[in-house]
């Protein structure tokens, strides 16, 4: 068995904010949740990630009202590099691509963290 390990220092914490909501209203289903999550997100996210349910406002550029949706909080920490973040960026655009959404929030922080 093979463990991540880092010692405390310098990383990036990066939060992805995927909302369960589609246009037509229906939902991203829990299965088609968890396929993308097992092809995109744990390969670019191979030492783990943390997902939290949760429950999100956001403005709808088209009809400019707030809307309330269930989202998935998906937060990865790694020692920064150009080539992550070009990764992750694909998670996004490959999620709003896939289910037709405008965006997925993504959350920059620098943290000092250890495994």
């Amino acid at each position: 068995m093979v463990f991540f390990s880092c010692a405390p220092g310098r990383m990036t914490e990066t939060s992805l904010y995927f909302g369960l909501s589609k246009p037509d209203g229906s939902m991203i289903s829990e299965k088609e949740w968890n396929s993308f999550n097992e092809e995109y997100i744990s390969k670019i996210f191979k030492e783990g990630s943390t997902v939290i349910r949760v429950t999100g406002n956001w403005k709808d550029t088209a009809t400019g009202k707030l809307i309330t949706e269930p989202s998935c909080l998906v937060i990865y920490y790694y020692k920064h590099s150009p080539v992550v973040s070009k990764q992750i960026d694909s998670l996004r655009y490959w999620y709003k691509t896939l289910f037709q959404q405008q965006s997925v929030l993504r959350v920059d922080k620098k943290v000092k963290a250890g495994f």
